[in-house]
């Protein structure tokens, strides 16, 4: 067998986790000799954060207090950007124990964060949820990057389209509303969330998400991918991918809307050098899901194309109620894929294979509660996949190995307290180089 660490990947791998360990350097360097502020509501905090702008200067809420953030609304570099709070340009925002209630009454993003900043140290409940649009960025507790149609033009990219460097720690979130508790989009990338608390809700639509965005205006519907191939050849348009982010010691609790397997504990979607570290999450639909996106990277910049879906390592994840399935290992571009077969269209890039391309995961223990056809893991459209010292108990199937699969490795695995072991076979491809050890 293949093995999964080549030198290019060591390569990659150690400049992504030396880009974490600079930012955070930097972050835990804002916190020297921060300046304290203190603030009504979330209007005369956002004045206080702008007056520091762009300095590389740690704020924090001189005593544990409660605010109220409404709507805001603000101009930067031309686009309007509808938020509760935005934390600016090298702004890092220490709440001390605070707690920020979201009163949002229109469709805008919760707390903003920007390039270089970070926030720490606090609560985020939404108190109010009205007027949201669908995605999952809106209403969310903190976001990071531009939502579709949010991303600017490839003449001139929105100031969102790319946010690096940023940080989220120390931070419980109380998402009741049906949106994400964290949602980073498009280019969101060099980040750390580190320590987060989700609590438990009936409607939230996932703990974490990150999700592939667009410069340019993009509909992903089957039949309208042949245009959105005409405007990527017309350099109108091209996609924008989350990437070289850690999510690190993680406690979410009960999510128990349970609609399908993106309602995860952590979701994402055509990203690159993504880790998550140390989860542990009382209930959800599925712990970790992972998938190829709508597009994959087939409308990617072609600099990005080799790094397309590499670079997961899910270490250290527990759960102890999967609903429907302990984690999502899904790589196939899904609409490009129907377009070919329902609309004729000639694909870029196979939007199967390589799919998630040399995904590691390790000491992690799944748990179901045996509900009809609970998966301890669903595998499709994947190459070079290693498990190793995972537990998977108590669903229906251990593991149900599909289509397009190549190069798949289990190592020191238990998946015998489950009604059925493991289920391995293709409809549209057989599964080739599966390994039990």
């Amino acid at each position: 067998m293949k093995s999964h660490f080549i030198p290019g990947v060591v390569a990659t791998r150690v400049i992504f986790f030396a880009v974490l360990s600079i930012l955070a350097s930097h972050v835990r360097a804002a916190d020297v000799q921060p300046v304290d502020i203190e603030a009504r509501d979330g209007t005369s905090l956002q004045k206080l954060m702008d007056r520091y702008a762009g300095k590389g200067v740690a704020l924090r809420i001189s005593a544990p207090t409660m605010l109220t953030c409404e709507v805001q609304e603000h101009e930067i570099e031309g686009e309007i950007s509808r938020h509760a709070l935005l934390i600016p340009d090298g702004i890092h925002l220490d709440l001390n124990k605070s707690t920020l209630n979201l009163d949002l009454r229109q469709n805008s993003h919760g707390v903003r964060l920007s390039n270089r900043s970070s926030i720490r140290n606090g609560t985020i409940r939404i108190v109010r949820s009205e007027n949201k649009g669908s995605q999952a960025a809106w209403h969310s507790g903190i976001s990071v990057g531009a939502p579709y149609d949010d991303g600017g033009t490839p003449e001139k990219p929105g100031y969102f389209s790319k946010v690096s460097h940023w940080a989220i720690e120390d931070i419980t979130i109380d998402q009741p509303f049906p949106t994400a508790a964290i949602q980073l989009m498009s280019e969101a990338c060099h980040g750390v969330i580190r320590r987060v608390q989700i609590l438990d809700s009936p409607k939230a639509l996932l703990g974490i998400g990150m999700d592939w965005g667009c410069v340019g205006k993009a509909n992903s519907a089957d039949d309208q991918i042949p245009r959105m191939r005409e405007l990527w050849e017309a350099n109108q348009l091209y996609t924008t991918h989350p990437h070289d982010i850690l999510v690190e010691d993680l406690q979410v609790g009960h999510l128990t809307r349970n609609v399908d397997g993106n309602d995860a504990g952590v979701r994402c979607s055509a990203c690159y050098n993504i880790r998550i570290r140390n989860v542990h999450v009382k209930s959800a639909a599925a712990a970790v899901a992972i998938f190829g996106g709508d597009c994959g990277f087939e409308f990617a910049p072609k600099e990005l194309r080799p790094l397309a879906h590499t670079g997961y390592s899910v270490e250290g994840v527990v759960i102890e109620e999967a609903f429907q399935c302990g984690i999502i290992l899904n790589g196939l571009a899904d609409n490009v894929f129907r377009s070919g077969q329902k609309h004729g269209y000639q694909m870029l890039l196979d939007p199967a294979q390589p799919g998630l391309n040399r995904v590691n995961v390790s000491d992690c223990q799944l748990t179901g509660s045996r509900a009809p056809g609970s998966l301890g893991a669903f595998i499709t459209a994947v190459s070079q996949v290693q498990f190793r010292n995972v537990t998977l108990q108590n669903f229906k199937t251990g593991v149900r190995i599909k289509d397009w699969v190549n190069d798949l490795k289990f190592q020191n695995c238990d998946l015998s307290q489950n009604d059925q072991p493991r289920s391995i076979a293709g409809t549209q491809s057989e599964p080739r180089g599966v390994v039990f050890e």
